[in-house]
């Protein structure tokens, strides 16, 4: 098995995991006072972890992942995950139009951003609902160049 691709099997029994929490719920959009709370805790949680990722600080990185995400996507996984994705995308720049949904017990927040390499990459930040200490869940990065 190729030891790159470790973490992001990870990540994908992650979401089949959370996917599996909500097997008949259907993913909506939140109305827009709904969102603005989420945003309120996301975004601050979203700069802290792409300044980690792009500072190459895994403490800072993961700062705001649940118990699950640490054990899931530790210290050498971040390093093979980051090696990953600035090979072919290079580093984070910026980030827009958020959408937030729901589904079950998940908020999830999907940012396009910017990298040196790509535009339009999608990352997608799971929080679950009621948690008041704002635990990241789960985290993706997606494009057509990760995917190639």
């Amino acid at each position: 098995m190729n030891l790159r691709k470790t973490p992001f099997l990870a990540a994908l029994l992650i979401l089949l995991a959370v996917a599996a929490c909500g097997c008949m719920d259907r993913e909506s959009v939140v109305p827009d006072e709904a969102k603005v709370q989420v945003l309120a805790y996301a975004d601050p949680v979203a700069d802290n972890l792409l300044a980690g990722f792009n500072e190459d600080n895994y403490t800072k990185y993961s700062r705001d992942f649940s118990p699950e995400m640490k054990q899931a996507l530790d210290e050498a996984a971040f390093e093979q995950n980051r090696e990953f994705v600035t090979s072919r995308i290079g580093l984070y720049e910026s980030r827009r139009d958020p959408v937030v949904t729901e589904t079950g017990d998940y908020i999830a927040v999907v940012y396009k951003a910017t990298f040196e390499r790509e535009d339009g990459v999608d990352i997608r930040f799971v929080f679950k609902k009621g948690d008041e200490s704002h635990q990241l869940q789960g985290l993706w990065f997606n494009s057509p160049k990760l995917r190639s």
